[in-house]
């Protein structure tokens, strides 16, 4: 009985271990196989990420080749630890699996599990091109989506998939270099605030509008000047006007001039009637 209870525990045993060599994987041996990876590789082992990695059931590393990395090797090792945790994407994808995706996806990467990110930081957006290619980005809103999907280097399906990409996802404000871009909006604004400030000259421009206020002053009072002569030429006009009025009644003297008239009359009546009288004295 101990002898087939001995047997039966070697078999489950070799069992256990068949099961754990097929489903147990290193990312470091995958990607020592290519060295145009290495320098990916050694920051993946240089930060830690290496057990992460492999203590996974399921992932998928979208590596960066050697001309790729970028400024990346030279940054602060937290820095370059939250990038490349961006870059371990929690599922299995291989370029069959992402071809059959819809237009755009959104995948969970390494970086999520760190507690650490915001606002989409831990999150890439995997969007189809109309040319046909894939991209990948961070999910974070106004980030770029321009990292090419190159290829596939290594799979182990359902497992681990290792996938070429054209350059490093950096989320927004995860770089230290990429901080400034936050930062506009600061420097923005303090920009309003001058703004106003090269408003204020308006203001002194205010003056300018003060000055003609004055020389709109003395405008008005040149207009009332100018129209003083012209009331003054009106009653000087009238003037002439009522005094030829009584000169224009002198024939009212004249009326008066025809009693004279009458009164000749009067006396040549008078005379005429006195040579009548002579005449019929002179008759007898």
């Amino acid at each position: 009985m101990s002898s087939s209870l001995r047997s039966a525990a070697l078999i489950l045993l070799s069992c256990f271990l068949l099961v754990s060599t097929a489903t147990a994987f290193n990312i470091t041996r995958l990607l020592g196989r290519y060295p145009e990876f290495s320098n990916f590789n050694d920051l993946l082992s240089k930060t830690e990420l290496v057990h992460e990695i492999n203590s996974r059931k399921t992932i998928t590393v979208l590596a960066v080749s050697n001309d790729a990395l970028g400024g990346l090797s030279s940054k602060p090792e937290e820095v370059q630890k939250g990038v490349l945790s961006n870059h371990v994407v929690l599922d299995y994808y291989d370029i069959l699996k992402l071809q059959k995706m819809k237009n755009k996806n959104v995948l969970t990467t390494l970086y999520q599990t760190t507690g650490v990110a915001s606002e989409g930081q831990g999150f890439l957006d995997v969007t189809h091109k109309k040319d046909g290619s894939i991209v990948f980005g961070s999910a974070v809103k106004g980030s770029p989506q321009d990292t090419k999907l190159l290829g596939s280097v290594a799979a182990q399906p359902y497992n681990i998939s290792v996938l070429s990409v054209s350059q490093t996802i950096v989320a927004p404000g995860m770089d230290g270099s990429l901080s400034p871009i936050a930062s506009p909006p600061k420097a923005s604004a303090p920009a309003p605030t001058p703004a106003h400030k090269k408003k204020v000259p308006p203001p002194a421009d205010a003056p300018a509008p003060s000055d003609d206020s004055t020389t709109d002053a003395p405008a008005p009072s040149d207009g009332p000047t100018a129209d003083a002569p012209a009331p003054s030429d009106g009653p000087t006009a009238d003037a002439p006007a009522p005094s030829d009025g009584p000169t224009a009644d002198a024939p009212t003297a004249d009326t008066d001039g025809k009693p004279p008239a009458n009164a000749a009359g009067k006396l040549s009546g008078a005379s005429f009637g006195l040579a009548v009288v002579l005449a019929s004295f002179i008759a007898l």
